[in-house]
């Protein structure tokens, strides 16, 4: 279960690098919501959204990715419990995730 959810979102980093660090080789999940907000003007999505902010879905999901699987990192206090039902809720977001920066649903302008 744990490692489903941690294979999933590494597919994610890997997706996502091409797209929002591809200059970045040692480009990670943090370093990639930081480029989004510094340079989402230059991020699109395919699927237009009413906010005015085609990446804001985007991020907002990577953000979920990125908060919700704690046990990534050594830490000195209690990681989130990783449930059967969160693991499967992460592996399908990021599944969509990464079908999205490898397809071209997400892209970046020069």
């Amino acid at each position: 279960m744990a490692r489903a959810y941690s294979e999933s979102i590494k597919a994610v980093e890997s997706a996502a690098h091409a797209v929002i660090r591809p200059n970045n080789a040692k480009a990670t999940r943090g370093t990639m919501l930081g480029e989004i907000g510094n340079t989402r003007r230059k991020l699109s999505t395919t699927i237009s959204t009413t906010s005015g902010d085609p990446i804001a879905p985007v991020e907002a999901m990577m953000r979920m990715l990125w908060v919700g699987q704690t046990s990534r990192y050594g830490a000195q206090s209690a990681t989130v419990p990783e449930t059967l039902e969160a693991a499967r809720a992460g592996v399908h977001l990021a599944a969509a995730r990464a079908q999205w920066f490898f397809s071209g649903a997400v892209i970046r302008t020069p």
